[in-house]
């Protein structure tokens, strides 16, 4: 019998090891695994793990392990394709047809040793004085030689006959050259480098072989990123970029990230965050999902910050809904400031990242937000009778693509909860949004912030018509009467163009925080307005994430009062992705100082 070499690995991907093993083997779970009385050996204490996401049985009695093809040629006593035909019997999986040629066979061994070669020959170009323009702009995206090595990224020559002609010099004949989608062929039939001057990224199957190429222009030409074109083992919407480096992360981390591009996954391994893939240039699928599922429970899509990142991430939402089931779920990570991965983890670090995986929002909450944004409806305004309806109408189809029963039961009534909500109690059901004051939050600036921030305004008077989306000087309250009165005053006379304002107010009752004014003005000495600004800024966002961290304690208390309702739990994580990105602009400025 004879079928398709990817065949079984479809059956390994397809079919749970503890489905197959649970025929012979009394299974009982054990958190991740299964365990049972191994079939291989005698005895009392079960010894025995079935692991599902890893697809393999272990016996630590008799070392015993496999998969579930060398369960059944084990069991059965089956030959390597009977214990095949049988387990596609069994769980109804149809064969495909296919009639063994040899020619066939041997001709798709040469094209993945053509790859091969070819990566190998953009390796060394990347090495060459050639590659000194490639090597600056990898060292310009912080990509060191080991990640260039382990990634295998190289360099294709600016030459329409580079690659051809020496893949020619290594024994290959145009027709085997041509069908490998790296090279192209014109009206003339002559063939030419469809890669020219590009910095290359190996694509690899899940074997770690070599099926494409992408490149990245150095210069001005369009498109910035190509890719080889698709062939019998090449496929865009079945391939994910480094799933073979990331599928060890992503079983041990317990879930799959996916990016954008190249760089993106290149960057976040480099810097730690190893459970990484990324699409080809074409928006993620239905099989990208399946592939990931197999591996992972939890997929967490961290496309680009913005408006078409957005997009992708909306158009991902409704393409997982016949995946999803108790088990398998999604969710997403939109970035601030419409950054895309590699950007942020430059700026914040690989820990800042992981926690914003961590808090990463689940695809019920997202297609409620999507549905808003395609309606093109403000839930943070009065939502009339009418648009709910439309909103009901809109979650009502995505519910319909959801084919597990219990998903389907729980996203209908988590829809309905937020409905209801919608618009009755703007302070309890709408986004956390920043106040323009921080004394609107009940909570005020303590002394010592207070009066560094008045010696601010007095020795860069400048600073008195601050104002941004978060803060206006002028509105500032203090918990102090007195230091605000000061304020005040102070803001007064610097209006009036008054001079040695503060010796008259020091005679009037303020001379104990005249001096410590004075004192901390004299700190300033030498700083740059820009310096200044940064400075003034971080001390009003810190008192403001003081009382934001004192509102999310506050909601995190009524959660437990309240045993977790979805307006409480709405509003908590509201707060606390608020907090989060207070504490992401603090560290900016630090940075910045």
């Amino acid at each position: 019998m004879h079928f398709p070499k990817d065949f079984p690995e479809k059956l390994r991907s397809s079919i749970l090891t503890s489905e197959v093993v649970g025929k012979k083997v009394k299974l009982k779970a054990r958190g991740h695994e299964f365990q049972g009385l191994c079939p291989f050996h005698n005895e009392k204490s079960p010894s025995f793990t079935v692991n599902d996401l890893k697809g393999f049985y272990h016996c630590f009695g008799c070392a015993e392990h496999g998969d579930v093809i060398s369960f059944v040629m084990k069991v059965d006593g089956l030959e390597y394709k009977d214990a095949v035909a049988k387990l596609a019997e069994d769980f109804g999986i149809p064969i495909p047809k296919v009639v063994f040629n040899e020619a066939k066979e041997n001709a798709l061994e040469r094209d993945y040793l053509i790859l091969e070669k070819a990566c190998q020959f953009f390796e060394r170009n990347l090495h060459t004085e050639q590659g000194a323009e490639a090597r600056a702009y990898l060292k310009k995206r912080n990509l060191n030689s080991t990640s260039a090595k382990k990634f295998r990224l190289g360099l294709s020559l600016n030459s329409y006959e580079a690659l051809g002609d020496f893949l020619k010099s290594e024994g290959f004949s145009d027709l085997e050259i041509s069908r490998t989608g790296i090279i192209g062929q014109n009206d003339r039939k002559k063939l030419y480098d469809k890669f020219r001057n590009r910095v290359m990224f190996p694509i690899t199957d899940k074997k770690n072989r070599v099926i494409a190429f992408g490149g990245r222009c150095l210069g001005d030409e369009m498109p910035k990123y190509l890719n080889s074109s698709e062939t019998e083992f090449f496929k865009k919407n079945q391939t994910l970029y480094n799933f073979f480096f990331a599928r060890k992360a992503i079983f041990s981390k317990g879930f799959a990230v996916v990016v954008e591009g190249y760089m993106d996954a290149i960057a976040l391994a480099t810097n730690g965050v190893e459970n990484v893939v990324a699409g080809l240039g074409t928006a993620l699928g239905t099989e990208h999902l399946k592939d990931l599922f197999y591996a992972t429970d939890k997929i967490i899509v961290c496309l680009d910050g913005d408006d078409a990142g957005i997009r992708a991430a909306k158009r991902v939402s409704e393409i997982a809904l016949p995946l999803i089931n108790a088990k398998k779920n999604v969710a997403f990570a939109i970035l601030p400031n419409r950054m895309d991965p590699d950007d942020f983890i430059k700026e914040f670090g690989a820990r800042e990242l992981e926690k914003v995986f961590e808090n990463a929002t689940p695809l019920s909450e997202s297609l409620f937000d999507f549905a808003l944004m395609e309606l093109g409806i403000d839930k943070n305004k009065k939502i009339s009778a009418e648009n709910k309806a439309k909103i009901e109408g809109n979650l009502t189809t995505k519910i319909e693509a959801i084919k597990d029963p219990s998903s389907k039961k729980y996203f209908a009534l988590f829809f309905k909860d937020l409905l209801f909500l919608l618009g009755k109690n703007q302070q309890k059901t709408t986004a956390f949004k920043p106040v323009k004051s921080p004394a609107k939050l009940g909570s005020t600036l303590s002394d010592t912030k207070a009066l560094k921030i008045i010696s601010f305004i007095v020795k860069f008077p400048e600073l008195a018509k601050f104002r941004d989306e978060d803060f206006d000087t002028q509105e500032l309250n203090f918990e102090n009467e007195n230091l605000a009165h000061l304020k005040e005053l102070v803001i007064e006379a610097i209006d009036n163009n008054e001079e040695n304002y503060l010796e008259a107010l020091e005679n009037s009752g303020f001379s104990k925080d005249i001096v410590k004014i004075n004192n901390y003005s004299s700190e300033l000495e030498g700083k740059s307005f820009d310096w200044v600004l940064i400075r003034f800024r971080k001390i009003l966002l810190e008192d403001l994430l003081l009382q934001v961290e004192q509102q999310y304690q506050e909601s995190l208390g009524k959660n437990i009062e309240e045993v977790g309702t979805p307006q409480t739990d709405q509003k908590t994580r509201e707060i606390f992705n608020y907090k989060k990105s207070l504490e992401l602009r603090i560290t900016s400025l630090v940075k910045e100082e």
